[in-house]
């Protein structure tokens, strides 16, 4: 929608680039000519690439035909491209399936492999709203009792934009290290330095 109002040369495709600009950058991605593109520094990126151009570029749809006022991007995709930023995209997995101790299956959203790449070291979710917390606490609690997990941290990020209940907080605190979204890069670049 975006291209098409770039090449029309409608006056709201000069407005919307700087618009999107910084909302594009949360992505890793940059705006070229009204198109997102994000450069792959080796072939592992390109999967990753893909899904986060994907989501910049829905971002500039959105907001080239809105009506009414659209969230700018969603926070799952600002988490994992933020931490994909700082430690690497060779280190991150998406949509992993793990195990329950009963045999329950989930996806975790991002898993963390260690500096060797060889097994992971943190498991990683959004708590988006209000309504997140109840099930990645079951996730949590389920994966935390299946003992080939026990050296697995796991991390709920919070979006500090929602007004999440402290409570909440506390509950996710019982499975997982709770983390507001601005305080996040700390942890992540701790991962990222070398030993």
């Amino acid at each position: 929608a975006a291209m098409l109002l770039e090449q029309t040369g409608t006056p709201r495709a000069l407005t919307l680039a700087g618009e999107v600009a910084d909302a594009v950058a949360h992505y890793g991605c940059r705006l070229d000519n009204m198109r997102v593109t994000r450069l792959c520094e080796c072939l592992d990126e390109i999967a990753l690439s893909a899904i986060l151009v994907g989501c910049a570029s829905r971002l500039v749809a959105d907001q080239a035909l809105k009506v009414d006022k659209l969230p700018m991007f969603d926070f799952k995709a600002r988490l994992l491209g933020t931490v994909t930023e700082i430690v690497g995209s060779s280190r991150i997995r998406t949509n992993e399936q793990v195990t329950g101790h009963l045999g329950s299956k989930y996806k975790v959203s991002t898993v963390i492999l260690d500096r060797m790449k060889r097994k992971p070291m943190a498991f990683l979710e959004p708590i988006a709203d209000q309504n997140a917390v109840a099930r990645r606490f079951k996730e949590f609690y389920d994966i935390s009792l299946n003992s080939a997990y026990s050296d697995i941290q796991r991390v709920s990020v919070i979006d500090d934009a929602k007004d999440i209940p402290a409570g909440d907080v506390l509950l996710m605190q019982e499975v997982s290290t709770p983390l507001r979204f601005s305080d996040a890069a700390k942890l992540f670049q701790g991962w990222a330095a070398p030993l």
